[in-house]
Protein backbone atom coordinates (compact mmCIF):
# COMPACT_ATOMS: atom_id res chain seq x y z
CA UNK A 1 0.00 0.00 0.00
CA UNK A 2 1.32 3.42 -0.94
CA UNK A 3 0.24 6.94 -0.16
CA UNK A 4 -2.36 8.27 -2.57
CA UNK A 5 -1.01 10.39 -5.44
CA UNK A 6 -4.28 11.19 -7.16
CA UNK A 7 -7.92 11.29 -6.29
CA UNK A 8 -8.89 7.89 -4.81
CA UNK A 9 -12.36 6.48 -4.16
CA UNK A 10 -11.57 5.43 -0.56
CA UNK A 11 -8.77 5.90 1.91
CA UNK A 12 -7.75 4.88 5.40
CA UNK A 13 -6.47 7.23 8.12
CA UNK A 14 -3.61 6.25 10.45
CA UNK A 15 -4.65 6.60 14.08
CA UNK A 16 -1.10 7.65 15.09
CA UNK A 17 0.29 9.95 12.37
CA UNK A 18 -3.07 10.88 10.68
CA UNK A 19 -1.70 10.03 7.21
CA UNK A 20 -4.22 9.08 4.54
CA UNK A 21 -3.56 5.90 2.60
CA UNK A 22 -5.43 4.79 -0.47
CA UNK A 23 -7.28 1.50 -0.20
CA UNK A 24 -5.95 -1.12 -2.56
CA UNK A 25 -7.34 -4.55 -3.23
CA UNK A 26 -8.26 -4.91 0.41
CA UNK A 27 -8.12 -2.60 3.45
CA UNK A 28 -4.83 -2.47 5.35
CA UNK A 29 -4.25 -2.94 9.07
CA UNK A 30 -0.96 -1.19 9.92
CA UNK A 31 0.42 2.15 8.76
CA UNK A 32 3.51 1.70 6.51
CA UNK A 33 5.08 4.90 7.90
CA UNK A 34 4.70 4.66 11.70
CA UNK A 35 3.19 1.19 12.11
CA UNK A 36 0.09 2.66 13.72
CA UNK A 37 -3.41 1.23 13.43
CA UNK A 38 -5.28 2.10 10.21
CA UNK A 39 -8.91 3.03 10.69
CA UNK A 40 -11.68 1.64 8.54
CA UNK A 41 -11.90 2.91 4.94
CA UNK A 42 -13.60 6.24 4.29
CA UNK A 43 -15.07 7.22 0.96
CA UNK A 44 -13.87 10.43 -0.64
CA UNK A 45 -17.37 10.98 -1.96
CA UNK A 46 -18.66 11.62 1.60
CA UNK A 47 -19.18 15.31 2.47
CA UNK A 48 -16.57 17.04 4.64
CA UNK A 49 -18.96 17.42 7.56
CA UNK A 50 -20.83 14.25 6.86
CA UNK A 51 -21.12 11.13 8.96
CA UNK A 52 -17.96 9.13 9.44
CA UNK A 53 -17.62 5.52 10.38
CA UNK A 54 -15.07 6.22 13.16
CA UNK A 55 -14.68 8.63 16.05
CA UNK A 56 -11.86 9.69 18.38
CA UNK A 57 -12.10 8.31 21.92
CA UNK A 58 -9.77 9.44 24.73
CA UNK A 59 -8.74 6.68 27.12
CA UNK A 60 -6.26 6.61 30.04
CA UNK A 61 -2.79 5.14 29.58
CA UNK A 62 -3.84 1.62 30.63
CA UNK A 63 -4.71 -1.55 28.84
CA UNK A 64 -8.25 -2.21 27.68
CA UNK A 65 -8.79 -5.00 30.19
CA UNK A 66 -7.54 -2.91 33.08
CA UNK A 67 -9.66 0.05 31.99
CA UNK A 68 -12.76 -2.09 31.68
CA UNK A 69 -12.13 -3.75 35.03
CA UNK A 70 -11.57 -0.47 36.88
CA UNK A 71 -14.63 1.17 35.34
CA UNK A 72 -16.80 -1.69 36.50
CA UNK A 73 -15.46 -2.24 40.02
CA UNK A 74 -13.87 1.06 41.17
CA UNK A 75 -15.92 3.17 43.56
CA UNK A 76 -16.61 6.80 42.65
CA UNK A 77 -13.75 9.09 43.67
CA UNK A 78 -14.22 12.51 45.27
CA UNK A 79 -14.15 15.61 43.15
CA UNK A 80 -10.57 16.90 42.65
CA UNK A 81 -9.86 20.07 44.60
CA UNK A 82 -6.97 22.19 45.78
CA UNK A 83 -5.77 21.93 49.37
CA UNK A 84 -4.81 25.59 49.24
CA UNK A 85 -5.17 28.54 46.90
CA UNK A 86 -2.92 27.85 43.86
CA UNK A 87 -0.22 30.39 43.17
CA UNK A 88 1.87 30.78 40.07
CA UNK A 89 5.50 31.72 39.73
CA UNK A 90 8.87 30.66 38.42
CA UNK A 91 9.12 28.01 41.14
CA UNK A 92 5.74 26.45 41.75
CA UNK A 93 6.55 24.24 44.75
CA UNK A 94 3.59 22.46 46.36
CA UNK A 95 3.03 23.06 50.01
CA UNK A 96 4.07 20.49 52.56
CA UNK A 97 0.96 18.87 54.08
CA UNK A 98 2.81 18.44 57.39
CA UNK A 99 3.29 22.20 57.61
CA UNK A 100 -0.47 22.78 57.70
CA UNK A 101 -1.03 20.10 60.34
CA UNK A 102 -2.49 21.63 63.51
CA UNK A 103 0.03 21.90 66.34
CA UNK A 104 -1.05 21.38 69.95
CA UNK A 105 -0.24 23.66 72.85
CA UNK A 106 2.37 21.28 74.21
CA UNK A 107 4.33 21.48 70.96
CA UNK A 108 3.97 25.27 70.81
CA UNK A 109 5.31 25.78 74.34
CA UNK A 110 8.02 23.16 73.85
CA UNK A 111 9.32 24.95 70.74
CA UNK A 112 10.26 28.04 72.83
CA UNK A 113 11.49 26.17 75.90
CA UNK A 114 15.22 26.39 75.17
CA UNK A 115 15.09 30.11 74.38
CA UNK A 116 13.24 30.79 77.63
CA UNK A 117 15.73 28.74 79.63
CA UNK A 118 18.63 30.63 78.03
CA UNK A 119 17.07 34.02 78.83
CA UNK A 120 16.42 32.86 82.39
CA UNK A 121 20.07 31.90 82.79
CA UNK A 122 21.14 35.34 81.57
CA UNK A 123 18.79 37.11 84.00
CA UNK A 124 19.96 34.95 86.90
CA UNK A 125 23.59 35.66 86.05
CA UNK A 126 22.75 39.36 85.94
CA UNK A 127 21.02 39.02 89.29
CA UNK A 128 24.11 37.39 90.82
CA UNK A 129 26.26 40.22 89.50
CA UNK A 130 23.81 42.83 90.84
CA UNK A 131 23.85 41.27 94.32
CA UNK A 132 27.64 41.14 94.37
CA UNK A 133 27.73 44.76 93.24
CA UNK A 134 25.33 45.71 96.04
CA UNK A 135 27.44 43.82 98.60
CA UNK A 136 30.49 45.71 97.39
CA UNK A 137 28.60 48.99 97.89
CA UNK A 138 27.79 47.93 101.45
CA UNK A 139 31.45 47.26 102.17
CA UNK A 140 32.42 50.58 100.63
CA UNK A 141 29.74 52.38 102.62
CA UNK A 142 31.25 51.32 105.95
CA UNK A 143 33.83 54.11 105.81
CA UNK A 144 32.74 56.38 102.94
CA UNK A 145 29.56 57.79 101.47
CA UNK A 146 28.01 56.35 98.32
CA UNK A 147 26.63 58.40 95.46
CA UNK A 148 22.81 58.31 95.10
CA UNK A 149 23.20 57.54 91.39
CA UNK A 150 25.25 54.43 92.22
CA UNK A 151 22.58 53.29 94.68
CA UNK A 152 19.84 53.87 92.09
CA UNK A 153 21.73 51.87 89.47
CA UNK A 154 22.30 49.05 91.95
CA UNK A 155 18.65 48.92 92.98
CA UNK A 156 17.51 49.01 89.35
CA UNK A 157 19.78 46.08 88.45
CA UNK A 158 18.60 44.04 91.43
CA UNK A 159 14.90 44.65 90.85
CA UNK A 160 15.11 44.13 87.10
CA UNK A 161 17.02 40.86 87.48
CA UNK A 162 14.77 39.53 90.24
CA UNK A 163 11.46 40.36 88.59
CA UNK A 164 12.67 39.32 85.13
CA UNK A 165 14.05 35.99 86.33
CA UNK A 166 10.82 35.22 88.20
CA UNK A 167 8.54 35.99 85.24
CA UNK A 168 10.68 34.44 82.52
CA UNK A 169 11.62 31.55 84.80
CA UNK A 170 7.95 30.66 85.26
CA UNK A 171 7.42 30.51 81.49
CA UNK A 172 10.67 28.57 81.13
CA UNK A 173 9.45 26.05 83.70
CA UNK A 174 6.21 25.55 81.77
CA UNK A 175 8.05 25.33 78.43
CA UNK A 176 10.64 22.85 79.70
CA UNK A 177 7.88 20.67 81.16
CA UNK A 178 6.14 20.67 77.78
CA UNK A 179 9.48 19.86 76.11
CA UNK A 180 9.86 16.86 78.41
CA UNK A 181 6.35 15.68 77.56
CA UNK A 182 7.04 15.99 73.83
CA UNK A 183 10.31 14.10 74.09
CA UNK A 184 8.59 11.30 75.98
CA UNK A 185 5.91 11.14 73.29
CA UNK A 186 8.53 10.82 70.55
CA UNK A 187 10.47 8.18 72.46
CA UNK A 188 7.42 6.06 73.18
CA UNK A 189 6.20 6.46 69.58
CA UNK A 190 9.58 5.25 68.31
CA UNK A 191 9.22 2.21 70.58
CA UNK A 192 5.72 1.53 69.25
CA UNK A 193 3.89 2.48 72.44
CA UNK A 194 2.23 5.44 74.13
CA UNK A 195 3.26 7.34 77.25
CA UNK A 196 1.39 5.79 80.20
CA UNK A 197 1.66 8.99 82.27
CA UNK A 198 -1.00 11.67 82.01
CA UNK A 199 -0.03 15.02 80.51
CA UNK A 200 -1.90 17.01 83.14
CA UNK A 201 -0.31 15.16 86.03
CA UNK A 202 3.17 15.55 84.56
CA UNK A 203 2.64 19.30 84.15
CA UNK A 204 1.24 19.63 87.66
CA UNK A 205 3.94 17.57 89.36
CA UNK A 206 6.68 19.38 87.45
CA UNK A 207 5.61 22.81 88.74
CA UNK A 208 4.51 22.23 92.35
CA UNK A 209 6.98 23.86 94.79
CA UNK A 210 8.28 20.75 96.56
CA UNK A 211 7.27 17.93 94.23
CA UNK A 212 9.10 19.54 91.29
CA UNK A 213 12.41 18.68 92.95
CA UNK A 214 11.78 14.95 92.48
CA UNK A 215 9.40 14.27 89.60
CA UNK A 216 11.25 15.92 86.66
CA UNK A 217 14.29 13.81 87.48
CA UNK A 218 12.13 10.69 87.48
CA UNK A 219 10.67 11.59 84.08
CA UNK A 220 14.12 12.28 82.63
CA UNK A 221 15.50 9.00 83.98
CA UNK A 222 12.68 7.07 82.34
CA UNK A 223 13.29 8.92 79.09
CA UNK A 224 17.03 8.21 79.14
CA UNK A 225 16.49 4.50 79.71
CA UNK A 226 13.84 4.33 77.00
CA UNK A 227 15.64 6.11 74.16
CA UNK A 228 19.22 4.91 74.81
CA UNK A 229 20.62 3.01 71.83
CA UNK A 230 23.61 1.49 73.59
CA UNK A 231 24.56 0.90 77.19
CA UNK A 232 27.26 3.59 76.98
CA UNK A 233 24.75 6.19 75.75
CA UNK A 234 22.35 5.34 78.56
CA UNK A 235 25.14 5.60 81.11
CA UNK A 236 26.28 9.02 79.84
CA UNK A 237 22.77 10.44 79.72
CA UNK A 238 21.91 9.10 83.16
CA UNK A 239 25.12 10.59 84.56
CA UNK A 240 24.21 14.00 83.11
CA UNK A 241 20.66 13.72 84.44
CA UNK A 242 21.91 12.91 87.94
CA UNK A 243 24.26 15.91 87.95
CA UNK A 244 21.40 18.14 86.82
CA UNK A 245 19.10 16.58 89.40
CA UNK A 246 21.51 17.31 92.25
CA UNK A 247 22.08 20.91 91.14
CA UNK A 248 18.33 21.41 90.65
CA UNK A 249 17.63 20.15 94.18
CA UNK A 250 20.40 22.34 95.63
CA UNK A 251 18.99 25.39 93.85
CA UNK A 252 15.51 24.83 95.27
CA UNK A 253 16.91 24.15 98.72
CA UNK A 254 18.88 27.41 98.64
CA UNK A 255 15.70 29.31 97.79
CA UNK A 256 14.07 27.93 100.94
CA UNK A 257 17.16 28.84 102.98
CA UNK A 258 17.08 32.38 101.61
CA UNK A 259 13.41 32.81 102.51
CA UNK A 260 14.12 31.69 106.07
CA UNK A 261 17.21 33.90 106.31
CA UNK A 262 15.24 36.99 105.31
CA UNK A 263 13.07 36.57 108.41
CA UNK A 264 15.95 37.91 110.52
CA UNK A 265 15.82 41.66 111.13
CA UNK A 266 19.38 42.52 112.22
CA UNK A 267 21.59 44.72 110.06
CA UNK A 268 24.33 42.10 109.78
CA UNK A 269 21.81 39.44 108.79
CA UNK A 270 20.52 41.65 105.98
CA UNK A 271 24.05 42.28 104.74
CA UNK A 272 24.77 38.56 104.79
CA UNK A 273 21.44 38.02 103.03
CA UNK A 274 22.72 40.07 100.08
CA UNK A 275 25.68 37.75 99.71
CA UNK A 276 23.40 34.73 100.12
CA UNK A 277 21.16 36.09 97.35
CA UNK A 278 24.18 36.29 95.05
CA UNK A 279 25.02 32.64 95.78
CA UNK A 280 21.41 31.57 95.19
CA UNK A 281 21.25 33.42 91.86
CA UNK A 282 24.59 31.95 90.74
CA UNK A 283 23.53 28.39 91.56
CA UNK A 284 20.18 28.95 89.84
CA UNK A 285 21.97 30.27 86.74
CA UNK A 286 24.18 27.18 86.70
CA UNK A 287 21.10 25.00 87.04
CA UNK A 288 19.48 26.77 84.07
CA UNK A 289 22.61 26.30 81.94
CA UNK A 290 22.74 22.62 82.86
CA UNK A 291 19.03 22.31 82.04
CA UNK A 292 19.77 23.67 78.57
CA UNK A 293 22.65 21.20 78.23
CA UNK A 294 20.37 18.28 79.15
CA UNK A 295 17.70 19.37 76.67
CA UNK A 296 20.16 19.67 73.82
CA UNK A 297 21.89 16.43 74.78
CA UNK A 298 18.60 14.53 74.43
CA UNK A 299 18.18 16.16 71.00
CA UNK A 300 21.64 15.00 69.90
CA UNK A 301 23.31 18.42 70.14
CA UNK A 302 25.97 20.07 72.21
CA UNK A 303 25.46 23.01 74.54
CA UNK A 304 26.30 25.42 71.71
CA UNK A 305 23.69 23.80 69.47
CA UNK A 306 25.96 21.95 67.03
CA UNK A 307 25.52 18.29 66.16
CA UNK A 308 26.87 15.88 68.74
CA UNK A 309 29.98 14.06 67.46
CA UNK A 310 30.10 10.34 68.09
CA UNK A 311 33.44 9.04 69.42
CA UNK A 312 35.46 6.81 67.08
CA UNK A 313 37.50 3.92 68.44
CA UNK A 314 40.46 2.81 66.29
CA UNK A 315 41.52 -0.82 66.61
CA UNK A 316 44.09 -3.01 64.87
CA UNK A 317 42.64 -5.41 62.30
CA UNK A 318 43.08 -9.08 63.11
CA UNK A 319 43.68 -10.15 59.50
CA UNK A 320 46.45 -9.25 57.09
CA UNK A 321 45.94 -7.16 53.98
CA UNK A 322 47.85 -7.47 50.73
CA UNK A 323 48.95 -4.79 48.30
CA UNK A 324 50.36 -5.34 44.79
CA UNK A 325 54.03 -4.66 44.16
CA UNK A 326 55.81 -5.16 40.88
CA UNK A 327 58.98 -7.15 41.53
CA UNK A 328 59.95 -8.63 38.25
CA UNK A 329 59.36 -7.98 34.53
CA UNK A 330 59.93 -10.73 32.03
CA UNK A 331 62.09 -9.75 29.07
CA UNK A 332 60.74 -12.22 26.52
CA UNK A 333 57.34 -12.10 24.91
CA UNK A 334 54.75 -9.43 25.69
CA UNK A 335 55.57 -7.22 28.66
CA UNK A 336 54.00 -8.67 31.77
CA UNK A 337 54.57 -7.86 35.42
CA UNK A 338 54.73 -10.43 38.15
CA UNK A 339 52.92 -9.32 41.30
CA UNK A 340 53.75 -10.67 44.71
CA UNK A 341 51.66 -10.03 47.83
CA UNK A 342 53.19 -7.94 50.57
CA UNK A 343 51.88 -8.54 54.06
CA UNK A 344 51.27 -5.60 56.37
CA UNK A 345 48.96 -4.64 59.20
CA UNK A 346 45.79 -2.61 58.62
CA UNK A 347 43.98 -0.19 60.86
CA UNK A 348 40.20 -0.01 60.89
CA UNK A 349 37.73 2.19 62.69
CA UNK A 350 34.74 1.08 64.68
Amino acid sequence: MTAPRGRAQAFQVCARCSTRWAVGARPGTWCPRCHGVLLSPVSTQAPAQGRRNFRWVARPATSRSTFARTTRTAAPTPTPHYDSTPTWGLRDIPRDPEASRPVGRVEQYAANAQLLVFVTALLLALGAFAEVFRYGILLYNRTRLVSPITLAVSDALVYFAQVGSLVVGLFALIGSSCWLIRQRRLAFAAAGATDPRSVRWMLLLSMLPLVRIVMPGVYLTELARLRGDTEADVHRELFLVRIWWGLWAASNALVVVQLLWNLQGSLQARADGVLLSAVVAAVAAGSAVLTLAVMRRFEGRTLRGSALARPTRWVMAAGKATSPKATDIEATGPERSKVEPVEHEAVTAS
